[in-house]
Order: structure tokens, then sequence, then C-alpha cells
């Protein structure tokens, strides 16, 4: 028994061209870098239930923790309150709801929808994707389905992935288990 090629499944990672896109929060954590600087990393997923190109593929964005974080800034751990705000108004979360930490805050982030401008940044000579704008999303109502990857032993011939609602919490964006790891000889691996 033969096959065809199919090339349905295969994403390309060219750039995503500029423009706004509909995305899903699928995961934040704080990570600091060799040189110290902590940001809280933000996984997007590019809706699959809105009509638009570049369907389920990731976006990535940090915001960085202030050199010399302000009054308003220490109430959010250091992060800009300006930034923090701007992304909890964009995920649509209510205005005036009490959070006692930012790791409370991302927590509540998960699975919320909203709309990203997209603009391409060049550094160290690598041109990349950089979010421009965070905006409430035009389709508040979310039926993205996220693509699981099945588990991979000796006996699995390929399969499609299982599908699960955004809905259903996927884990990510959980900060309680946070470690920070300062280099790269306190890795494991």
């Amino acid at each position: 028994m033969g096959f065809s090629t199919d090339y349905t499944e295969v994403s390309s990672f060219d750039l995503i061209p500029k423009g706004e896109y509909e995305v899903i929060i699928k995961g934040i954590e704080e990570r600091t870098t060799q040189n110290g600087a902590t940001g809280l990393n933000l996984t997007l997923v590019i809706r699959n239930d809105v009509e638009q190109k570049f369907q389920n593929r990731l976006i990535f964005h940090t915001l960085w923790k202030r050199k010399e974080p302000t009054q308003a800034d220490m109430q959010v751990q250091g992060y800009s309150f300006k930034q923090i705000m701007s992304l909890a108004k964009a995920a649509n979360l209510p205005s005036g709801k009490s959070y006692e930490t930012v790791n409370d805050l991302c927590a509540d982030l998960i699975n919320h929808v909203m709309r990203v401008t997209i603009d391409h940044d060049t550094y160290n000579g690598n041109t990349r994707e950089n979010v421009k704008f965070m905006n409430q999303s035009r389709f508040l109502e979310c039926k993205h389905v996220y693509k699981e990857k099945a588990a991979v032993s000796s006996d699995t011939v390929a399969q499609r992935p299982q599908e699960q609602f955004a809905t259903q919490p996927s884990g990510l964006g959980n900060l309680e288990d946070f470690e920070e790891i300062l280099s790269d000889g306190d890795v494991p691996f």
C-alpha cells in the first residue's frame, strides 16, 4: 500500500504579514533572561473560528519589567502598569476587578480573546513579528479549537491530531510552579 503527499497540515514558518489578527491567549509565563531581564511571555494563537489567514499560527509577545518602575508599576510587580492594563482591557477583563498578584491576572487571561496588530522589527539582522497594538476582539464569542499533538510511541502510526475546545483549560498559564532560571548552567539539558 502506497501513499501520496498531502501538504494540508504543513505549516510555513515565514513571517506572519503585517496586519490585524484575532487571537486567543493560550499561555503566559514569566521568564528571566541570562542578562537578568524579566518578562511575561504571552503565547497567542491566531483563532480558527474567525475567517482569517494564518489560523492556528503562534505569535509570541513579551511584556518586560521596568528598569525604573514608577509607584503605579510597583502595583503590578514592576511591570508597566499601562501595558498590563492595556492587555487586561484588550482581553475584555471586567473593569474594577481586583487581583492579589500579576500571576492571578495572568491566570484569568488564559483563553481570553483579543485583536492584535502585527508589525515587523529587525534585531541583530533578523526580522521578526512584533505585536504593536492590542485591542478588544471584534468577535467576543469564541469557538476556537486547539489542535493537540498526539502522544507518540514506537507503535504509533501517524494520525490526525485530537481536538480540544478552547474553553477547556489547557494547563498553560499556571504561574504557581514558576521557577526562575538564571543561567544555562542551571538547566538540566
